[in-house]
């Protein structure tokens, strides 16, 4: 049943029961407001599915080793090997990818197409004498393999002597034409705002709405991003969402579905360079960015540059194979699935490290609070939580053993419609670091400062367990300390801390057995920051402290764990 038909019956029903006008007015109300909250178009619906695209930044950039170019780079620099753009799809394929978006021209101006509004394009390059398409071939290649297609035709021009002027614009728009008529369907159209002089020293006014109109009116389901109305940019360039990150954002003073997506390179540059072929990304690192923009309702826009064979060189081929295989492996042992509010018995205790909660967007997005708990010995206990989920949440976990879990709403827009799975998966990166569960996670904590004496900042938060709560202290602070008892003596080895943002620049981590014996010191630190681990020497304690001697503000910390020694790998 739709929201719309519900609040029908719903009004109906209470005309038949003689409800007051004054009810039917309200519900009446708050229905028209839930009609009225945004929803995806149907193609933001099936891009948000995705997940997983790629861009492939190519060009005279490849062939000088550089970054930006100056529009100056003569068209015979252009001049691959051996160009495979079958090998890029298939690669991306395996990986799990499913839209490529290619830079059918960067900011130099250097067309991958014969254009017929420049000379400084492939049809003056040496490759294939000139009779080359590097964008007829990538289409081609995708569309083979069944991969979805992209192209970025940067606004900022630096070749074209027109820049800077209103003819600018109908060059620029006679260039889309060529790109959004003579290759077929195009699903995305990826413009940056890059915005550089002119030759004549005029910055260019970008014609936006024509643009946007052009768009529309030759390939009218293409999805437009960045600098365009239907995917926005995250705001950084590490493929890192923020928390609770919603696709429901408010422009021109009207609250519209503009989903994020977040672009990272595989490498630290976005063109290839022979010197970064040791430095592609590790496996733990895609991973941490996985997590951090699909795991937080965003696409993630991974760029593999092609080297100067035009192909994608082997440590990033390499790294792909990696990354499509670990993130299929997150999924595979499944421990229980659920919906909103139901309970969910195991049959028996399981082990588990890995939440997934989905939201049907075709609704919109409903949910605004949530939280997961487990039953262990007959004890329920909150093991995580979110707000906004959209398209999925990720939520990394420790090792928790229960027999049964349930998702609990704590505040919903209309009936949520939200399903959850709890997996059992191989921890990599960040995750991997804390894996197991802390030992001070649910011990009693006490702060030597909190701020504002608030319950919601209290010391306790630090050892929650819950990467959402947080210890905070007073503005003023820049020593402080926390102390937990651990309920036992427990043999440590491996401190974790994590906080809001780095701020401490000297710390602590004391212990001892007897609550009036002295403290002694484990470990000495100098900064900690948002991810911060480090092992030390066996120590046996119960009470331990957190003692933070200086910082450059108010210390606040999203957890404090503790764990047991390393396993030995002997």
């Amino acid at each position: 049943m739709s929201a719309a038909q519900g609040c029908v019956r719903s009004v109906s029903n209470l005309k038949n029961k003689m409800t007051t006008m004054k009810t039917i007015i309200a519900l009446l109300g708050l229905c028209i407001a839930a009609c009225a909250a945004p929803l995806p178009t149907p193609e933001q619906l099936a891009w948000q599915k995705l997940e997983l695209t790629m861009f492939c930044h190519f060009g005279v950039n490849t062939f000088t080793d550089r970054e930006w170019g100056e529009g100056t780079e003569p068209e015979t620099v252009f001049n691959p090997t051996d160009l495979d753009c079958r090998q890029w799809v298939s690669a991306a394929k395996a990986a799990g990818f499913k839209l490529m978006i290619l830079t059918a021209k960067h900011h130099d101006g250097f067309c991958l197409w014969p254009s017929k509004f420049t000379e400084h394009s492939v049809k003056h390059s040496p490759w294939k004498h000139g009779a080359g398409d590097v964008v007829g071939e990538f289409v081609t290649a995708c569309r083979e393999q069944g991969m979805k297609v992209g192209l970025y035709l940067s606004p900022w021009d630096r070749h074209e002597k027109t820049y800077g002027t209103e003819a600018y614009n109908d060059h620029f728009c006679n260039q889309l034409t060529e790109l959004l008529t003579n290759y077929g369907v195009i699903d995305e159209v990826w413009f940056d705002g890059a915005c550089g002089e002119g030759p004549n020293g005029k910055k260019q006014v970008y014609a936006w709405p024509r643009y946007y109109a052009l768009i529309r009116k030759l390939q009218p389901h293409a999805l437009i991003a960045i600098s365009g109305p239907d995917i926005r940019w995250v705001g950084n360039e590490s493929g890192v969402a923020r928390v609770g990150e919603s696709s429901v954002q408010t422009r021109d003073g009207k609250a519209v579905w503009y989903p994020a997506e977040c672009d990272v390179s595989i490498r630290p540059g976005w063109f290839y360079h022979t010197s970064e072929d040791g430095k592609v990304k590790s496996l733990a690192q895609l991973m941490d960015i996985y997590f951090e923009s699909v795991g937080r309702n965003s696409d993630l826009l991974l760029n593999v540059p092609p080297d100067r064979r035009g192909q994608f060189a082997a440590p990033d081929v390499a790294r792909l194979r990696e990354f499509g295989a670990a993130v299929r492996n997150l999924f595979t042992n499944e421990i229980a699935r659920g919906t909103a509010n139901q309970l969910v018995e195991f049959g028996g205790e399981r082990i588990f490290n890995l939440g997934n909660v989905q939201e049907d967007i075709a609704h919109g997005e409903r949910m605004r609070a949530y939280h997961i708990e487990v039953r262990q010995q007959g004890a329920w206990r909150t093991v995580a939580r979110g707000t906004i989920i959209g398209q999925r949440n990720l939520l990394r976990l420790p090792d928790i053993t229960a027999d049964a879990a349930r998702l609990v709403v704590d505040r919903s827009e209309g009936d949520p419609m939200v399903t959850w799975s709890l997996y059992r998966a191989i921890p990599i990166g960040a995750w991997a670091k804390t894996s197991g569960l802390s030992l001070t996670t649910g011990k009693p904590a006490v702060a030597s400062n909190v701020h504002g004496n608030s319950t919601e900042f209290g010391g306790d938060k630090a050892v929650d367990g819950d990467r959402d709560t947080r210890w905070a202290t007073s503005d003023e602070t820049r020593a402080c300390w926390l102390e937990v008892d651990l309920l036992k003596e427990e043999n440590l080895g491996r401190l974790g801390i994590a906080e809001l943002t780095p701020r401490i620049t000297r710390f602590q981590l004391e212990y001892r057995t007897d609550p009036t014996a002295p403290w002694h010191v484990a470990f000495a630190g100098g900064k900690a920051g948002t991810d911060f681990h480090a092992s030390f020497p066996l120590v046996k304690a119960r009470y331990v402290r957190l003692n933070i001697l200086d910082a450059s503000f108010a210390p606040t910390i999203w957890e404090f764990d503790l764990f047991p020694p390393a396993p030995s790998r002997k």
